[in-house]
């Protein structure tokens, strides 16, 4: 997989956690280097910032058997693309921000609230994407290309 064809296509603050909030469509983000996404709801939290991928994603629906807007995934960053769990365990530059992908984000039943089946169809092969933590920070646009870095040492 080339990992510099991804690109970030959109991007999502979550101001308070589900069920209370809904994601809002920005069209920048902010990321603090140890902390995440600045004015989302788990800033200062384990999981600094959400990666969804719209290959992945389209994988999910096409299982599904209908469109789901990706927003509904909660995470903060679209990429272009797919096979976000080969991150897992690198280092990842967006723009400048450098993120060291931890984990996958495992989809729990609050996909289900958006449509019944969706915790389901994001199981198979880390298609509810990855969460990782911010080394770098900076902004973060669409438009801006993703590729992985080696890790230092």
């Amino acid at each position: 997989m080339n990992h510099a064809a991804h690109v970030i296509e959109r991007l999502w603050i979550r101001p308070q956690p589900h069920p209370e909030g809904r994601p809002e469509e920005r069209t920048s983000l902010e990321l603090e280097a140890g902390a995440g996404v600045v004015g989302d709801h788990a800033h200062g939290g384990k999981r600094h910032v959400t990666l969804v991928f719209a290959d992945d994603w389209a994988a999910a629906c096409a299982v599904l058997g209908q469109d789901v807007d990706p927003m509904e995934r909660r995470g903060n960053v679209l990429l272009s693309g797919g096979g976000g769990g080969a991150w897992i365990g690198q280092r990842v530059k967006l723009g400048s921000v450098i993120i060291a992908v931890e984990k996958e984000t495992a989809p729990c039943s609050v996909m289900d609230h958006a449509a019944e089946g969706l915790k389901a169809a994001l199981q198979p092969d880390c298609r509810g994407g990855v969460w990782g933590r911010v080394v770098e920070g900076g902004i973060l646009e669409p438009g801006q290309t993703a590729q992985v870095i080696p890790s230092p040492g």
